[in-house]
């Protein structure tokens, strides 16, 4: 009776070893769950930054295309110099500066009288902050996390319409420290980059010394957008304007 009894209390229960192998696949279990849901985290993650980059970076292309394509209009006073060109423009952290008068907005929104005198908006980077100044001293954020802000104007060479097949384009494109000396040239197209950085690290590092080489509007840059050397992500959105008003040029009177 004692050894039946003794049998039936050794066939009872789990052994040491199968105990630690439970907790062994538990553990694996575990591990792997966190991991995927870490790597989940992360495409989210990702995905998020990607489309808000994409939203800041759409929204400075088409504001600045507006602006552009108003620049020189002046109303009833008829048509004036679009740009007013600045030393700071030389492709680093460039200044886009326009006059309009009697259409378009302030840098708050708010419309324009028919009758305004000339305005100037001035766009520029400040702590990566694209902003818009003008000259009634009223500035506004435009967007945020900007990387750079390169802007080159499209200058048509061509002296008339009747005699030059090439006339009403752009021949060069040069930075606006080129033009201070010449505020009246023929400026027909503007294009504009803007890089625009994630808010926070996304996690895709590049390793040094890999980074090449890409070509931004007039100069090579290095290249940031396909991999990053510091875990931000970075996209380059450029875009061509042209502009609709100028002053003498045989163009505005097409």
């Amino acid at each position: 009776m004692i050894s039946k009894q003794l049998y039936v209390n050794r066939c009872c229960g789990h052994s040491l070893v199968e105990i630690m192998i439970a907790l062994t696949l538990g553990v694996s279990v575990s591990a792997l769950t966190i991991q995927l849901y870490v790597g989940h985290s992360g495409v989210v993650s990702l995905q998020r930054s990607l489309s808000l980059v994409q939203q800041q970076g759409r929204y400075a292309q088409e504001l600045l295309a507006a602006q552009l394509r108003l620049s020189g209009y002046a109303g009833a006073q008829g048509v004036v110099n679009s740009f007013v060109f600045s030393e700071d423009s030389d492709g680093e952290q460039d200044v886009l500066e326009i006059q309009i008068a009697g259409a378009g907005t302030d840098c708050m929104g708010g419309p324009l009288a028919t009758n305004s005198h000339i305005k100037r908006k001035r766009f520029y980077v400040q702590n990566s902050v694209l902003y818009c100044f003008d000259s009634d001293g009223i500035r506004a954020p435009v967007v945020e996390n900007v990387d750079s802000f390169q802007v080159i104007y499209g200058v048509d060479l061509d002296e008339s319409i009747f005699f030059d097949g090439g006339y009403g384009s752009a021949d060069v494109y040069v930075d606006g420290s080129v033009l201070v000396a010449e505020p009246n040239a023929n400026v027909v197209s503007v294009k504009v980059a803007i890089v625009i950085k994630s808010v926070g690290l996304v996690g895709v590092v590049q390793e040094a010394g890999t980074a090449a080489e890409v070509w931004m509007l007039n100069r090579y840059v290095e290249d940031q957008f396909t991999t990053s050397p510091d875990g931000y992500l970075r996209r380059l959105f450029v875009n061509t304007t042209a502009l609709r008003n100028f002053g003498s040029y045989e163009g505005s009177q097409l």
